[in-house]
């Protein structure tokens, strides 16, 4: 599965690179209150992808963060569970052991 996303990812970026160089020319950006040109079609491709790959790479670090945290939180408790079931199968185990088990309580009455 891996290799098919670097396939998808090699792919998209060589027909950016193509689409870059046969747009060579020179465009004006316009950015709310700033203004930056003339600049190249294709810096300006190659710009827009590299802040939406660091866009992307933010949030998949963030869905890290948030799914370490999951995980930490869910061990926690696996472990608080089986000390759970670990008191109780010994509890368990002592009282059976203390009474002899079913067959010998029927035997003595």
């Amino acid at each position: 599965m891996n290799i098919l996303v670097y396939l998808v990812v090699f792919f998209f970026f060589i027909v950016l690179f193509v689409v870059g160089v046969y747009n060579s020319s020179d465009v004006t950006v316009n950015l709310f209150v700033w203004r930056v040109g003339p600049v190249p079609m294709g810096a300006v491709m190659a710009t827009a992808a590299i802040f939406g790959v660091a866009f992307a790479c933010t949030i998949g670090v963030i869905d890290g963060i948030k799914i370490r945290i999951t995980n930490r939180q869910l061990r926690r408790q696996l472990r608080r569970l089986e000390e759970e079931a670990d008191a109780l199968r010994l509890r368990l185990a002592r009282n059976e052991g203390s009474a002899g088990g079913p067959a010998g309580t029927e035997g003595a009455s």
